[in-house]
């Protein structure tokens, strides 16, 4: 050892416990000892800048994952190097330090010396980012603090050290085998200066994703956003001519983009990360995090625009909060102006919250100064999130998708294409929710209440309560060039005039929105709530025996397994015994003893609160229910009969639950279902091999097939409600508004006459989006006098329900459907 050697290492020694006791980074992904793919490579470490700090928290990384030590000596080819890292971007000078202008040394040698011989060496990029915060603060202390796109020297390295050791991020990447660089005749400085390259870039990608681009002050991006010429021909146009008008104008326009636009500020999302992490652990079990994977791979080489389900007012903490933790930069969320609260408002702007009238009817400058706050935003690289939904669901269903926001964002992008824009759907999965007795008396008829400062402190009151877990799934990303590509070839050429929105774009936008619906029930995660929901709401009573309870969800979770939805959903590793006695923890239900064997029982009100969660996983088994369905009232059918019966109603359901399969592949989608009851001997097959066969009655696996096929009926039930109201009334009788109304009223008196327990039964939107659809299949038609006409076809379709609906519910539907 030589004397300088000897004097640094015990320095180096002292270091490392000092900084072992204060720095504490989070390291990802959770096992990165897998990067070493191959165990007879030789192992080196990239760093993007390095320096003591860095190579202690990689130091303190590696050995808590028993991967070898950064400053070890390692042998390649023969050759033994001192340090087990390269740095990319060093720094020279002592005082005055400033990146070097030539490449690393210890990388050009390792790969002249991989021309010597066969050995492998793998190249493990590994980004380290202290305090994650992009440029955008005005303090100096903040500026200090804070990661960002500038390199460094030793002072301000320290002070970050000291304030943000335990705010630290450091991530392995995937290994670079430096024999897919050193490839054929490939000469050594090409191969320097390729490695480099990729390394560079990489490091480059890590960081957008990481800490997002650099941010402009706020009111520079205001700025930027009047000097947008469609704002500017806005306000031109409604000066006509006046200077002063004009200058009204820009103030106003000025005022809606303070109004509009978030203020992010780190130190403020530090505070709410750890007051979240607080809130998880108060309220709930936790946060389960699905497919996470899908958001790297996408972040770094795209711009990314979250488009969660909307299901409470948590969604706007949970995704930013997921996204932190995971070493993503946070996006920018948009928010009702409901939400733009005293105090609140500003905490949320802080956390990237930008905030939107719920109408931009009759206000054309607010909408053109919206829609460049947007193109503005995504020019400048941000990620986006917004609910596509437009408001919170009441029901547990997903809602049809509005296309405000994905059309600025689609315009924008046709605008002006720079990196690939992908729409992330992502399924939040609650057990209890915190609007709960809200959206119960919001479905019950009441009005919904406005968002204010003493309604927060009420939920507040209800962070006592424990609410489970909270599901977070990734579904399959879907990137918008595939589909402008196939819906519009030209849209790269296309021209505007004066910023006018292409007609086309209502189509794209419309597939757009089919696909991340379809998407977001595609990574449902089936929760032990929902299970329990499921099961006891097809019951008359919500009440069953434990035993039949045990079987019920044993079924339902084969019949998830062997009628795969999707990969994306999740599904519960637990037995029945386990989903039991977690309502029961939940007080979702209540066990009685009994003689002949334990009873559980839902109240009638927590069943209505059920039915949102039934109705989160109902679009899973709606096939199989669906089939199931059609033997409650007769014991055999043949199977090209039920595939009929499932054709008709098919294109109703996949209005209804955003399922995915086209209308043509419904058959054999029908096929698979049917062959997963027949595996589990729910149905057989008659002695013609054509004839499906119900088990006998009272026999259990009747039993399950019947509370299978309960699910459904509810449905079936409103269909055949708007068809006997239509034949009852007549063809050209009713309006489509006197039409809906009616539904609605009839199914909420049916409700309180044999108590449904589901306020959803009589939601007026599932009636509206039913017609229309009738309206889309040519089953009825408007006249010249704004009436509803139709033709015996309607006849026909009321005819198959009595295939699927008792004598009992169809005489009472048609007591209550009276004429007009």
């Amino acid at each position: 050892m030589n004397i300088a050697g000897f004097i640094l290492r015990p320095l180096y020694w002292v270091s490392g416990k000092v900084f072992s006791i204060w720095a504490r980074p989070a390291i990802q992904p959770e096992s990165p000892i897998d990067y070493i793919t191959d165990k007879n490579a030789a192992v080196c470490y990239v760093l993007e800048t390095g320096g003591l700090t860095d190579v202690l928290a990689l130091e303190k990384a590696c050995a808590q994952h028993g991967m070898p030590s950064p400053t070890e000596s390692f042998e390649f080819c023969g050759v033994r190097e001192s340090r087990r890292f390269i740095v990319m971007r060093r720094l020279t000078g002592f005082w005055a330090r400033r990146p070097s202008k030539t490449g690393s040394r210890r990388l050009r040698r390792l790969i002249e010396q991989a021309e010597l011989c066969e050995q492998e060496l793998l190249l493990i990029p590994v980004a380290i980012y202290w305090g994650r915060s992009p440029e955008k603060e005005r303090s100096f202390l903040k500026l200090l603090l804070s990661e960002n796109w500038d390199i460094i020297g030793r002072t301000r390295k320290f002070f970050v050290t000291l304030l943000h050791g335990r705010n630290t991020l450091l991530r392995f990447s995937h290994a670079l085998p430096i024999r897919s660089i050193c490839t054929g005749d490939i000469e050594q400085n090409i191969a320097v200066r390729k490695a480099s390259r990729i390394l560079r870039v990489h490091f480059r990608q890590r960081r957008t994703a990481t800490v997002g681009p650099d941010l402009s002050h706020r009111r520079t991006l205001v700025k930027q956003v009047l000097l947008n010429p469609s704002v500017r021909r806005v306000i031109d146009a409604e000066a006509d001519g006046d200077y002063r008008k004009q200058e009204v104008a820009r103030r106003k326009a000025e005022k809606y983009a303070l109004e509009i636009a978030a203020d992010i500020s780190y130190p403020t999302i530090r505070v709410l990360v750890r007051l979240l992490r607080w809130l998880w652990n108060k309220i709930y079990d936790g946060v389960e995090l699905n497919h996470m994977d899908r958001l790297h791979d996408v972040a770094k080489e795209k711009e990314v625009i979250y488009v969660p389900c909307h299901r409470s007012h948590i969604d706007y903490l949970l995704l930013g909060y997921v996204t932190y933790e995971a070493g993503l930069h946070l996006p920018h969320v948009a928010a009702g102006i409901n939400l733009n609260m005293p105090v609140v408002g500003g905490i949320l702007r802080r956390g990237g919250a930008f905030f939107l009238r719920r109408t931009f009817k009759g206000n054309r400058l607010y909408a053109t100064v919206f829609d460049a706050y947007i193109h503005q935003v995504l020019n400048k690289g941000y990620s986006m999130e917004y609910f596509v939904e437009g408001g919170r669901s009441r029901t547990g269903r997903l809602l049809s998708p509005k296309g405000g926001m994905l059309v600025m964002t689609v315009n924008s992008y046709v605008k002006s294409p720079q990196r690939p824009l992908v729409f992330v759907p992502i399924y939040f999965g609650y057990e209890k929710l915190i609007e709960g007795d809200a959206f119960i008396s919001e479905l019950g008829g009441a009005e919904k209440k406005k968002e204010s400062i003493g309604g927060l402190f009420s939920s507040i009151k209800s962070l006592r309560d424990q609410f489970g877990k909270v599901y977070v799934n990734i579904a399959e990303p879907i990137e918008l060039e595939p589909i402008l590509d196939e819906l519009y070839p030209e849209w790269r050429t296309y021209e505007s005039e004066n910023g006018e929105r292409p007609p086309w774009l209502a189509g794209i936008v419309e597939e757009l929105g089919a696909q991340i619906m379809q998407g977001i029930n595609s990574a449902a995660a089936v929760t032990p709530i929902s299970l329990l929901a499921y099961v006891l709401l097809a019951t008359p009573k919500q009440t069953i025996g434990i035993d039949e309870l045990r079987r019920q969800l044993e079924m339902s979770l084969k019949i998830l397994q062997r009628f795969k939805y999707s990969d994306s959903v999740t599904v519960p590793n637990w037995s029945a015994d386990q989903i039991i006695e977690h309502g029961e923890k939940l007080e979702v239900i209540s066990r009685s003893t009994h003689p002949m064997g334990e009873v559980i029982r839902m109240t009638e009100r927590t069943a209505v609160l059920m039915t949102y969660f039934r109705n989160n996983i109902l679009h899973l088994l709606a096939v199989p229910a669906s089939v199931a369905c059609c033997f409650i009232q007769g014991r055999t059918l043949e199977h090209s009969e039920l595939q009929r019966l499932m054709r008709l109603i098919y294109p109703f359901m996949k209005k209804e639950l955003c399922l995915k399969w086209d209308e043509a592949d419904i058959d054999k989608v029908t096929t698979e279902a049917i062959k997963s009851l027949i595996d589990m001997e729910i149905l057989t097959y008659g002695s013609r091999k054509k004839t499906l066969v119900r088990p006998p009655a009272g026999s259990e696996k009747a039993f399950q097939l019947l509370m299978l096929g309960q699910s459904m009926v509810p449905m079936l039930q409103r269909f055949y409600l708007v068809v006997a109201i239509l034949v009852r009334n007549g063809s050209g009788i009713l309006t489509r508004g006197r039409l809906e109304i009616m539904c609605q009223q009839s199914a909420e008196r049916l409700t309180m006459i044999y108590g449904l327990h589901s306020p959803d039964f009589f939601n007026k939107s599932l009636f509206h989006d039913f017609i229309r659809m009738l309206q889309d299949l040519e089953v009825l038609r408007r006249n010249s006098d704004g009436l509803i006409e139709f033709d015996d076809d309607l006849t026909d379709i009321g005819a198959d329900a009595r295939l699927v609906l008792g004598e009992e519910i169809r005489h009472s539907i048609l007591s209550l459907t009276v004429t007009d």
